[in-house]
């Protein structure tokens, strides 16, 4: 099961154990990052698993305070 912040865009998820929270982000109605719902903008593309086998795409959104953070950190990884 996914943690309430966990970044969904990482890895691909069985859709058949997403709490609701994660499907709030999924749809976009909340940030994928930390869940809030202020200041939303694209943010990349989370996966789920289809029954056949592939992938669904989902365009996600993000919060402007988890996108400065995320920029930052990849500055200092890199």
């Amino acid at each position: 099961m996914t943690a309430p912040h966990t970044d969904l865009r990482t890895g691909t998820h069985d859709p058949l154990h997403l709490p609701h929270e994660s499907w709030r982000r999924l749809y976009g109605l909340a940030c994928v990052r930390c869940g809030g719902g202020q200041g939303l903008r694209p943010g990349g593309h989370a996966y789920t698993q289809h029954p056949d086998g592939g992938r669904l795409g989902w365009a996600v959104q993000i919060c402007d305070d988890c996108e400065h953070d995320s920029k930052s950190t990849d500055s200092k990884a890199s």
